[in-house]
């Protein structure tokens, strides 16, 4: 069978790559379409690693379209904006800063009360769809489709703002070939824009998350399918492969081993009062470091902040601090795209005593990894925990939540006696969002692509 993958950038490789080497090994011949993003500062460590590693696959630019270009993009994103206002009270953010997608004329009439008004009309929102509908086949994206003539096609992230893989949907359904949406995180149904290809199949990692999509973009439930999350089948059933000892993981970061530590994850951005993005989280940390040493119980335990790899201004502003008890590991940041960062990464979650964070993914590793979870809910903080995906954390009852650095201090000296409240809760969550099925999520992830690639 041949499968052809469509990723709108590079980024998204790694989150696939187990699933891409699985059907490589059952003898599947694999071509995968990527965009690229010249401006990224985050590695494609993975994909080079996949590229010497997986000599059949065939690995090739994504083509983007030529005719109508500007047009298309401009219909589609005021598609995503009517989206986004039919859900305004949750999309507060996105509803003031989906500007940057626009003219500033443009923006300035459908960002008024009279244009959001027009745009939240069911007739005029049809009509918009209608018109998308009617936009011809990119010829050149259809050629490219033809010339591998897939048994089926997988596109991601999809609803993204001006999806090029969309474009590879269209052409695949427009060719007789099987497609499917694959999720590539738990908070892109929410907070992106909407589908401007309708694929044949969705593969999403639980039902909550099948719900949302059913809900927010009217999928038909016969075409949503749960597999689970296969980027995380490996921290679930092989992480011992991956543990260090104590001592030694200690000695690479450079912490004192004797010393406990709680690792801090960074997010991509926090959101301020006035929902404007802010790239700042030390104060987050200094706070928090400052409070730790208050009290005899938590004065030893050192802080390991791991910055969120496109957002490591952080790490300028940690250093200008020169602490004792903070370090930066990596100090970059990067997403554990390799064996090797994947290991640096389950260690220094398997030897913490705890996680914080704001809100972030980093979250579902911890959690598989069975660590304590603690989000810091404060005036820096707070705008962020209310975007739209960061109920799923808050409804499982995992997350430990400290409003203060003093509440943080008190979680944290239970949590060093041993006491950890929230350890069903957590390994619950584990169990629903990450692994419904009981089964490995690459197994039904596979089994479901060549089932419907036969059909």
């Amino acid at each position: 069978m041949k499968i052809m993958f469509a990723l709108d950038n590079y980024i998204k490789y790694y989150s696939i790559d187990d699933v891409i080497r699985r059907l490589y090994q059952r003898g599947h011949q694999i071509v995968v379409v990527i965009g690229q993003d010249k401006e990224s500062i985050v590695s494609d460590d993975a994909l080079q690693k996949a590229r010497m590693e997986l000599p059949e696959v065939k690995f090739e630019p994504l083509i983007k379209r030529k005719i109508l270009r500007k047009s298309v993009k401009g219909l589609r994103e005021l598609i995503n904006f009517a989206h986004i206002l039919n859900n305004e009270e949750n999309r507060q953010w996105d509803v003031q800063k989906w500007g940057r997608f626009f003219h500033p004329l443009t923006w300035k009439f459908i960002s008024s009360v009279s244009g959001k008004k027009i745009l939240k009309t069911p007739f005029v929102q049809r009509i918009m769809r209608f018109l998308e509908t009617k936009i011809p086949v990119a010829l050149e994206v259809k050629q490219h489709v033809r010339q591998h003539n897939p048994d089926i096609l997988i596109a991601m992230p999809l609803i993204s703002g001006d999806s090029h893989e969309g474009e590879y949907v269209r052409a695949a359904i427009s060719l007789g070939i099987p497609t499917v949406f694959s999720m590539f995180s738990w908070d892109n149904i929410s907070t992106k824009g909407t589908f401007h290809s309708r694929p044949d199949y969705y593969f999403v990692w639980n039902q909550p998350l099948a719900e949302e999509l059913m809900q927010l973009h009217n999928i038909p439930q016969m075409c949503v399918h749960v597999t689970g999350a296969p980027r995380f089948d490996r921290l679930i059933d092989n992480v011992s492969s991956y543990i260090l000892s104590r001592s030694e993981f200690c000695r690479m970061i450079g912490v004192d081993e004797n010393k406990k530590f709680i690792l801090y994850v960074g997010s991509t951005f926090l959101l301020d009062a006035n929902l404007k993005k802010s790239l700042a989280e030390e104060a987050l940390v200094i706070q928090s470091a400052n409070a730790l040493q208050n009290y005899p119980e938590t004065a030893d335990i050192q802080i390991v902040v791991r910055p969120h790899p496109q957002n490591v201004n952080i790490v300028s502003g940690l250093s200008a601090e020169n602490r004792k008890n903070i370090f930066v590991y990596p100090s970059r940041g990067e997403f554990p795209d390799t064996e090797l960062k994947r290991q640096m990464f389950y260690n220094s979650i398997y030897h913490s005593i705890a996680v914080v964070g704001v809100n972030t993914t980093a979250f579902l590793e911890a959690s598989a990894l069975d660590r304590p979870c603690i989000t810091i809910i404060d005036d820096v903080s707070r705008e962020t925990q209310q975007l739209p995906h960061f109920h799923h954390l808050a409804d499982a009852g995992f997350l430990e939540m400290a409003s203060s650095s003093d509440e943080l201090i008190e979680i944290i000296r239970r949590i060093t006696r041993g006491i950890d409240i929230r350890v069903t809760e957590r390994q619950k969550f584990v169990k629903d969002f990450l692994r419904p099925t009981g089964h490995p999520s690459v197994d039904l992830y596979i089994g479901l692509v060549e089932a419907f690639g036969r059909k």
